[in-house]
This record gives structure tokens, C-alpha cells and sequence, in this order.
């Protein structure tokens, strides 16, 4: 009876913590697919029907539930392990050394992963890179532009992420850059119109922003 308990519970968990495992997976698409910080929002991106801040979340409860999942998976399962792993080394301890490399290998490689992805993440907002050019304005407020905004945001768009007059910020354009915009034009539209090289436009209004919000307080 005892075994048939043992079974159907480690059946049950088997069986659960495969559906979270597929969710979390959906969910981590979903969040590598985002666009990066208030652009998502500003330009209402969804993945089948939910937003970034939903994915977050989802993703960052299931892993909570696949934790617990794995602890009682490990604790239920793990008389069994010991003798599996018992009999393999027995048989080949070549083998099974082999394993426990390839497992160090996949974890390290995968802090590795999450480390340069982090840190990708993270310059976005506080660097000059290839994705995107931030200004730290005089009130602290880091100004991000990136490829994905000019596919995505209008001038007014823009302007309104960054709290400026988007007339302003068209009237700086024109003053200082010379670049006629209108506010109901995609940035991307503004910068083949103006033939422009995209990392130069990509600082330009980055100045602009941080012009109109001076000129504003």
C-alpha cells in the first residue's frame, strides 16, 4: 500500500511540475521577446494577449511553484536516485563521472548565460551601446533610446514616456538639428526623411529630451 501511495504521488508531481516546467518556458519566450523597459507599455506590446508586467509575474510565481515542485520531487524520489547512482557507478564510474561534468558544465554555462544577459539588460539603461544611447539628464532621469523605439513610437509617443512637450521637443529638433518632425510621425519615418544615421539620431533625441525637460522646469 505503501508503494502505491509513493507512486501515485510521485506520478502526480511528475505530471504537475511538467506543466509548470512548459509554462515557465512560455513565459521566459515571452519576457526574452519583450521589448526593453517602458517601451513595452508604451507601445501596448502583448504576447498571446498579456502583457510584459503579466508575464513577469507569471513567470516569477511559477518558478516559486517549480522549486517546491523540485524539492518534492528530490525528497519523494531520492532512495531511488541513491541506488540508480549506486548500480551506474558500479557498472562504469567513467560514465558517471562523465555525467556529473556535463551537469557542472550545463549549470556553469548557464550563470554565465543569465550573467551576459543581465548585464546587457542593465547597460541598456545606464550606457551608450549598440541596442540603444542614454543621457542621464540634471534630475537624475536616465533618457533611453533604442532600435526598437524608432520601429515602434511616434515623436508624441516619445515624448510623453519622457513627461516633454512633444511641440517642444519638434521645435528643438528644428532649432538645434535641423530635422524637420512632425509628432504624429514614427521616429523611424523622422530619421529616413532627415537621412540620418541611426546611432547619431538615436543621441539626438536623446539631447533633444533632455533639452525640452531643462527648458520645461
Amino acid at each position: 500500500m505503501k508503494m502505491k501511495a509513493s507512486a501515485w504521488l510521485r506520478g502526480t508531481v511528475d505530471l504537475v511540475l511538467t506543466v509548470v516546467f512548459i509554462l515557465v518556458a512560455i513565459s521566459g519566450i515571452a519576457l526574452y521577446q519583450a521589448p526593453p523597459g517602458r517601451v513595452a507599455d508604451a507601445i501596448g506590446w502583448t504576447f498571446l494577449g498579456a502583457t510584459k508586467d503579466t508575464w513577469e509575474t507569471v513567470h516569477t510565481y511559477l518558478g516559486f511553484v517549480m522549486i517546491g515542485l523540485v524539492a518534492i520531487h528530490l525528497v519523494v524520489g531520492f532512495n531511488s536516485m541513491i541506488v540508480m547512482l549506486r548500480s551506474a557507478f558500479k557498472k562504469s564510474r567513467v560514465k558517471v563521472a562523465g555525467s556529473l561534468v556535463l551537469i557542472g558544465l550545463v549549470l556553469v554555462g548557464g550563470y554565465f548565460a543569465f550573467a551576459a544577459l543581465t548585464a546587457e539588460e542593465e547597460t541598456t539603461y545606464e550606457t551608450t551601446s549598440s541596442e540603444g544611447t542614454s543621457v542621464t539628464t540634471v534630475d537624475n532621469t536616465t533618457i533611453e533610446i533604442t532600435g526598437s523605439m524608432l520601429k515602434s513610437l511616434t515623436l508624441e509617443q516619445l515624448a510623453k514616456m519622457y513627461d516633454v512637450d512633444p511641440q517642444k521637443l519638434v521645435e528643438i529638433l528644428k532649432a538645434d538639428y535641423n530635422i524637420e518632425a512632425q509628432p504624429t510621425q514614427l521616429l523611424e519615418t523622422i530619421e529616413i526623411n532627415n537621412e540620418l544615421d541611426r546611432e547619431q539620431f538615436k543621441e539626438i533625441l536623446a539631447e533633444a529630451i533632455a533639452k525640452a525637460k531643462q527648458e520645461g522646469g
